[in-house]
């Protein structure tokens, strides 16, 4: 899961390792999960509050109000936690708060915003847990997985997520890979660097030798750009609006993940 920002766009840098340094120093490719491995994207949340809401018998709030109110309730602790949420790659690296303690306290906010009185927020949070331990692999996954492991190239799964319900996601779609990294394990959210240092240093390779993954514009692309690593942008549905918080152009990007087969060499660097 990413971190929302709403910093005013500005206009994209330049990537931090360009394609054809990347094409020369790649040596491992690292995945985001949710949007890019496993079919299951931050846009959806709202619709699968509405289901949850509709089976318990809430109607007069409605699933893009009470995400909403959840967002500002994330926001607002960023804020009385001192940091600035339009602004989460300054400052210093901000307390840990793994998911299974942040998303009841959102929900159990948003919920008193909208007077929803019939949902305990630890029912709300199991809720999501649910449907997103169980969200499928996209179907490009184990042929990109099979032919750059063929090339000699390392994997690995590096996500915004608490470990047991990473973990456990990945089992249930089959997922196997050579390291995983949770930002509970990291004690650190993407977009900020604490995480990629650490995805880098457990590889044991420098972050120009590390393509990262992953689906959002801001945690996944500025966040590796700004670590220093070279990105693939997996961009599977037009969103302008999303697409506007992007402060760096990534290395590559493609509509699925089968640009990344195009997009490095047929070996692995010695």
């Amino acid at each position: 899961m990413s971190q929302t920002s709403t910093e005013t766009p500005t206009e994209p840098a330049a990537p931090a390792v360009g394609p054809d340094q990347a094409v020369r120093t790649v040596r491992a490719v690292a995945f985001d999960c949710y949007g890019t491995l496993l079919k299951l994207e931050e846009r959806e949340f709202a619709s699968l509050i509405q289901q949850m809401l509709h089976e318990h018998g809430v109607d007069h709030a409605s699933g893009d109000d009470v995400w909403e109110a959840w967002l500002e309730a994330s926001r607002e602790m960023a804020k009385r936690e001192g940091r600035n949420p339009e602004r989460p790659l300054e400052g210093p690296e901000p307390t840990f708060r793994p998911f299974s303690e942040t998303w009841p306290y959102f929900f159990g906010e948003a919920f008193k915003h909208h007077s929803v009185e019939t949902i305990p927020p630890a029912t709300a949070f199991q809720h999501l847990w649910d449907v997103l331990s169980m969200a499928p692999a996209y179907p490009e996954v184990e042929r990109v997985f099979s032919a750059l492991s063929e090339r000699g190239y390392r994997i690995a799964i590096g996500s915004n997520a608490d470990d047991d319900h990473l973990q456990h996601a990945l089992e249930q779609a089959g997922i196997e890979v050579e390291l995983v990294l949770s930002s509970e394990e990291a004690q650190s959210y993407k977009p900020r660097r604490p995480f990629f240092e650490q995805l880098c240093e457990r590889l044991e390779l420098e972050p120009c030798e590390v393509l990262y993954v992953g689906d959002s514009p801001w945690a996944d692309v500025t966040g590796a750009n700004h670590a220093g690593l070279p990105v693939y942008w997996v961009s599977r549905y037009p969103d302008p609006d999303r697409e506007k918080m992007m402060r760096s152009h990534p290395t590559w990007s493609g509509p699925d993940l089968t640009g990344i087969l195009a997009a490095l060499p047929d070996r692995a660097p010695a």
